[in-house]
């Protein structure tokens, strides 16, 4: 589409194609090498295309210009964008190639429609990203829902059957303990072993206490985070 009008604002993550007023005559002993202007490079601006300009070549010359910044930019019609570095060399023998104004531009403005109406468009992509992983087929959903879960049961089972186990058990095992301590002081024993039944006492009733707290805790469930939508380019 032609753009008409003495400027154009050119939107972040937008691309637009600009035309040279002037038409360049390039010999076949010459080369051209343009680039785009520093000061447009430094507000966030790339040209795609921009390069060699080959011997022979007699026409206007044609960049993409995209806006990788995140404020709009203004390209008023007249304004200088392009910088041309001209190298002298033998003669290469290259043919003329000569374009009118009216027929690059239509050239210019068919390549412009092959460009993707969502490049770089980050909501667009994130959609059609989202499209293709929740469009699998249900069983395939629901075979990853089932293995989450198991995943997650996996985790969970093992530290629960641990508290169970040290806050019902608990008491019957000191119990057990308390008597073998009772007959090492009618065997007379040494004291050693007698030291040690108590400190597996006492490691037991800590473990006893930390399942009780573990159980009176209420559980943590983590919440979903919803995050801001990027900006529309437009």
């Amino acid at each position: 589409m032609e753009i008409n009008g003495r400027s154009f604002t050119l939107a972040p993550r937008g691309i637009v194609w600009v035309i040279s007023a002037e038409t360049f005559s390039v010999p076949d002993d010459t080369t051209g090498l343009a680039t785009l202007r520093t000061t447009w490079t430094h507000d966030g601006l790339l040209a795609l295309n921009v390069g060699i300009v080959d011997p022979g070549w007699n026409g206007q010359l044609a960049a993409a210009i995209v806006n990788f910044s995140q404020d709009s930019f203004v390209i008023d019609k007249g304004e200088a964008f392009l910088r041309v570095v001209f190298h002298g060399h033998h003669a290469s023998g290259s043919p003329r190639i000569t374009k009118d104004g009216e027929r690059y531009k239509r050239e210019i403005i068919n390549k412009s429609l092959k460009f993707s109406t969502t490049f770089l468009q980050m909501d667009k992509l994130v959609s059609e990203v989202s499209d293709k992983v929740f469009g699998l087929p249900k069983w395939a959903q629901y075979i990853a829902i089932y293995g989450f879960l198991l995943a997650l049961l996996a985790i969970i089972a093992p530290l629960s059957l641990s508290v169970y186990s040290d806050y019902y058990t608990g008491p019957e095992r000191i119990e057990i303990l308390q008597g073998q301590i009772d007959d090492l002081k009618d065997e007379k024993q040494t004291s050693e072993e007698v030291d040690a039944l108590k400190k597996r006492i006492t490691d037991l009733e800590d473990a006893m206490r930390h399942a009780s707290q573990m159980r009176d805790e209420p559980s943590v469930v983590p919440q979903w985070i919803e995050t801001s939508r990027p900006r529309e380019a437009r």
